[in-house]
């Protein structure tokens, strides 16, 4: 997926236009953005949601639906850069999984013919689930639900519009994603095992874990820096896995919430069913954009912290 590369932010802004930005990592991405000088404009249903960040500079809102294509042609026209990072989603079953990828494939084939150089779109390591042994990047999707089907769909709709118009495309997938909101009142997004472990341990209650079972978590500030960064590397690879190099056993983060919390819950470990390994993705990648290793651990420990203020 590749085409002319947009300016270097060392020479001049860069005019992005940002989907999604009044939710959870969008909020994070739009940060990024302003404090490296890019001029952005945000397309959102909700501008209220964008809190303290309304009124920065060198920031554009247009008010609008993903739907209203009409409004989404004129916003990308002297855009470099498109960043998706919106979700349109709901309960499986209802459709909104369908719009979500007719969106994406609509605002990718909009951005190639507005001569957009460069689109960004923040997937999710769900296109390799059901997770099995060691992966990376260049692994074949691998679909088990609705939403990795969905993000996969909206990759594959990324590589015909670049294919169709030279345009440059890179996809981010994180893992789930943990940290703080953007500000004080922002939008929070939460694993559910994570938030269902904090409510049991707010309540007191016993926290089941199965043994020899974990996660990769994602940094919410490392995937808006590595998108801020895709914006302006040079020769970027077109696939990024954005995670924690350290897989956290179920058991340590349920310990983690029971200390973190000051929870009298007791951690109960069951026996696992199978003697897979713990699935491991690769992070070489993401930590040479970085240029730091990959590290969830503080991030991981403030989202608790939110989730048991909530």
């Amino acid at each position: 997926m590749s085409g002319d590369n947009p300016p270097s932010s060392k020479e001049k802004p860069v005019r992005i236009l940002l989907t999604g930005a009044t939710g959870y990592i969008g909020l994070h991405i739009l940060r990024e953005l302003l404090d490296r000088g890019h001029a952005v404009t945000v397309v959102a249903r909700s501008p209220e949601k964008l809190g303290p960040f309304a009124g920065a500079s060198g920031f554009t809102v247009v008010e609008a639906d993903l739907e209203q294509q009409d409004r989404l042609l004129c916003a990308l026209e002297g855009q470099n850069v498109c960043i998706h990072a919106a979700l349109i989603w709901g309960e499986p079953g209802t459709e909104l999984e369908l719009r979500d990828v007719a969106v994406s494939a609509k605002l990718f084939d909009a951005a190639g013919q507005a001569g957009v150089q460069r689109s960004i779109y923040l997937s999710s390591a769900a296109v390799h689930r059901p997770f099995r042994g060691e992966m990376g990047e260049e692994d074949p999707f691998c679909t088990s639900d609705l939403y990795g089907a969905t993000k996969a769909a909206g990759e594959l709709f990324l590589r015909a519009a670049c294919a169709a118009h030279r345009m440059t495309g890179i996809v981010l997938r994180p893992g789930p994603v943990v940290g703080p909101p953007a500000f004080a009142g922002g939008a929070l997004r939460s694993d559910r095992r994570l938030s269902e472990m904090v409510a049991e341990a707010k309540a007191g209650r016993p926290i089941y874990v199965v043994a020899g079972e974990g996660r990769q978590w994602s940094d919410v500030r490392a995937v808006a820096r590595a998108t801020t960064l895709l914006v302006e590397e040079a020769t970027p690879q077109p696939t990024y896995l954005c995670m924690d190099r350290k897989v956290e056993s179920w058991e340590v983060i349920a310990q983690r919430v029971v200390g973190l919390l000051n929870s009298a819950s007791e951690v109960v470990v069951l026996p696992k069913k199978d003697q897979l390994p713990l699935p491991y993705f690769r992070t070489e990648r993401i930590e040479a954009l970085l240029g730091e290793i990959a590290a969830a651990g503080d991030a991981l420990d403030a989202h608790i912290l939110c989730l048991g203020a909530g």
